[in-house]
C-alpha cells in the first residue's frame, strides 16, 4: 500500500506510514476512539485518557500472531521514546470478539506494555477503520500514531520491525 500524504504531513521519508495528516488545518483529522466494552472483569470501560502528549494505538488481538510478536518491542519503543525527551503512551485496541474473552483475560494477566481498551463489537470495526483513513477490509496490526493534540498524525497497516524505530522516532520528534 503506498502513502498517500496531505498537505504538511508528519515527517515520513521512510514510508513507514501509509497515511498521514497534517498537525492543523483543514485536513487534520482528529482522533475519535470506537465504542468500548469492559474489559474482562471489570464492571465499566475504562474512559481513554485526553491528549497531552504523543499517543500510539495498537489495534491487535490474542489471536493474532504478529500482533503478540511485537508487544515486547512497542513496550521497549515507547520506553526509549520517553527517555529521549519524548514520552508516548501506548494505548492497545483489542479486536478479540466477546467469545475470545477468557484468551484476553490470560493475556492481560502475563502483563501488556499498555493501557489496554476492547473494542465494544465487531461491527464497530469497519467504522473504526475508516475513520483512521483506511480499508475495513485492512488487517491488523494497525498502528495510528495520535500527537498531543489529539490528532491522527500517521496510521500503518501491518507489523512493525527494529528497522522502523528510526521512522517513528523522526514522526513524534518532528524530525
Amino acid at each position: 500500500m503506498k502513502a498517500e500524504k496531505a498537505a504538511g504531513p508528519v515527517n515520513d521519508p521512510s514510508g513507514f506510514c501509509e497515511k498521514t495528516w497534517p498537525a492543523a488545518g483543514p485536513e487534520a483529522r482528529p482522533f475519535a476512539w470506537p465504542p468500548l466494552r469492559p474489559l474482562p472483569g471489570r464492571e465499566v470501560a475504562e474512559a481513554p485518557e485526553a491528549a497531552g502528549q504523543w499517543r500510539w494505538v495498537n489495534l491487535w488481538a490474542t489471536w493474532c500472531v504478529p500482533c503478540v510478536a511485537e508487544m515486547g518491542l512497542l513496550g521497549r519503543w515507547t520506553t526509549a521514546l520517553g527517555k529521549d525527551g519524548t514520552p508516548v503512551a501506548l494505548e492497545l485496541l483489542s479486536i478479540d470478539a466477546p467469545t475470545e474473552a477468557e484468551a484476553l483475560q490470560a493475556r492481560l494477566a502475563k502483563g501488556l506494555p499498555g493501557k489496554v481498551r476492547w473494542l465494544r463489537e465487531e461491527a464497530d470495526l469497519g467504522p473504526f477503520l475508516e475513520s483512521l483513513g483506511i480499508s475495513a477490509k485492512d488487517a491488523i496490526p494497525i498502528h495510528a500514531l495520535v500527537d498531543p493534540a489529539g490528532n491522527l498524525r500517521c496510521v500503518r497497516v501491518g507489523a512493525i520491525g527494529g528497522q522502523d524505530y528510526a521512522a517513528v522516532k523522526g514522526i513524534v520528534t518532528g524530525g
